[in-house]
């Protein structure tokens, strides 16, 4: 039927092939958008559809008999989906699986009462939301998304209590931050000045703006500078006590690009106004989406950090509070399912799952750097017994990133060494597999085998250093005869890999 046929091929075209020449879509997405194209499945599936009846009435010319054609003709077409669900059930079954719950009761309990906490997008803020809204976890903690920060009806959400949570501080108003006004991105503009205070500046943008230029208002300086009432700050006894040295007097926000958007004056605006009666926090992935520089100023507190006007000495490595994370990640945290190699982990969930394994490397480096090795122990071992390898496979996070030193070399310091061997070897195993079964097929330079040659590199130094030399040779040899292969590939004079 050539009429009823247009008809259903042009939808299945309009609902997908023209989306996908419309949208554009990137090759890479947080999650699989396949849903965007749920219009052209539905064409296709009245096809599927017809051709079942096609096939009865083909078979109606053997058989003879129109009911047989037709149970016939079914069966073939369940063929499909049984070998769909065959081939696809593991990776789309989600039984044991609760880690999503998990880690977001993790992120919501690694905050002090009423805390605010920041949160990048969709995959770390939806988990939360869930864990209060439906079962009730810390209602107490407002969780902002910044995705949705830069709109102003997000902000007047913000500005009302919600369950526990108290209303968001804020020295500007909701005319101020209004959709189309002049703070929704504030331009750079170089007017010679080495800082400006960030209170003054609030004041400055409040009402009648004086910063306002042609398309909006302004960022005179490049530093933005909020002054610290120390005697107070220490009194209120937020900062740990083996941080009270580090208190500072003013501190110091440089922006990171020409502009702040409006998202990150609000959050200035938080800082600047909670007068530090309210914690504020933010997770890894709002932390990189903040375009000014809160580094020098942020304590880990577990998979979230704290703001404190306490300035870090040593900026390649993280401030741990260790007595809270500790009691957090220890006490307060949960892991189920974890330790069972029966639910299947994508990529998205493992990521979750390296998240917590790397607060761990940071608590248990402090640890170490204060001299509590019974304590950096115990946390390391929990981590081992909640988090081993058979249920996501152990990464190069086990052999360090730059300064902060990887959970192989942390079990040699607090006296593990039978331990810190055991997890050498299935990790170095693996990697020599990885590595060796991507450089033979020419696919050496994606990023899984760019990590596995790091974890090589990485793990025969940290075995010669403390004395396992056998092993260490081992590995050794594994990493020098792959470079030997990526160098007849590629030639002596590519060193990327």
């Amino acid at each position: 039927d050539l009429k009823d046929f247009s008809v259903v091929g042009l939808l299945f075209i309009m609902l997908g092939i023209a989306i996908v020449v419309y949208l554009n879509s990137p090759p890479e997405e947080p999650r699989e958008r396949d849903y965007i194209y749920a219009g052209s499945y539905y064409a296709f599936c009245f096809w599927i559809g017809f051709a079942v009846i096609g096939l009865a009435s083909a078979f109606q010319k053997i058989f003879r008999s129109y009911k047989v054609s037709a149970v016939i003709a079914t069966l073939i077409g369940l063929t499909a989906p049984v070998v769909l669900a065959h081939d696809g059930w593991d990776d789309h079954n989600r039984s044991d699986r609760y880690f999503s719950v998990d880690s977001a009761k993790n992120y919501l309990n690694s905050c002090a009462p009423n805390a605010i906490l920041f949160t990048g997008g969709d995959n770390d803020t939806f988990p939360l939301w869930y864990a209060q809204e439906v079962e009730n976890v810390r209602t107490d903690v407002r969780v902002l998304v910044l995705s949705y920060y830069n709109t102003d009806w997000y902000i007047e959400q913000s500005m009302t209590p919600y369950y526990e949570s108290k209303a968001i501080p804020y020295t500007l108003s909701l005319n101020d931050y209004r959709q189309g006004g002049p703070n929704d991105y504030l331009r750079y503009q170089n007017l010679k000045l080495d800082a400006i205070d960030l209170k003054e500046y609030l004041n400055l943008l409040k009402g009648q703006s004086q910063l306002e230029m042609e398309g909006g208002n302004i960022v005179p300086a490049k530093t933005l500078v909020l002054n610290v009432d120390k005697a107070a700050v220490l009194a209120s006894g937020i900062i740990p006590k083996e941080m009270e040295n580090l208190v500072v007097d003013q501190m110091e926000f440089r922006l990171k690009g020409g502009a702040l958007e409006k998202k990150d004056l609000a959050i200035l605006d938080v800082i600047a106004s909670s007068n530090w009666e309210r914690p504020i926090y933010l997770n890894y992935t709002s932390l990189a989406q903040v375009k000014f520089d809160l580094s020098p100023y942020l304590v880990m507190e577990g998979n979230a950090y704290r703001i404190l006007p306490v300035r870090n000495p040593q900026p390649e490595k993280d401030l741990v509070n260790t007595a809270v994370a500790y009691d957090n990640m220890v006490k307060k945290y949960a892991y189920r399912g974890l330790d069972s190699d029966k639910p299947y982990y994508n990529s998205d969930y493992k990521g979750f799952v390296q998240n917590h394994r790397s607060s761990f490397n940071d608590l248990v480096n402090a640890l170490v750097d204060e001299g509590k090795l019974d304590q950096a122990r115990e946390a390391l071992l929990f981590s081992f017994d909640k988090m081993p390898d058979k249920g996501v496979h152990f990464d190069h996070l086990t052999v360090g990133i730059g300064e902060s030193k990887g959970s192989i070399e942390l079990l040699f310091l607090v006296g593990e060494k039978e331990k810190a061997i055991e997890v050498a070897k299935i990790v170095g195993d693996r990697a020599i597999e990885i590595t060796r079964y991507y450089t033979l097929n020419g696919n050496a330079f994606n990023n899984e085998n760019r990590r596995n040659m790091y974890v090589l590199s990485e793990l025969q130094n940290i075995l010669y250093r403390y004395g396992e030399s056998e092993l260490a040779k081992k590995y050794e040899n594994a990493y020098n005869d792959l470079l030997k292969i990526l160098q007849a590939q590629t030639g002596p004079e590519r060193t990327d890999y």
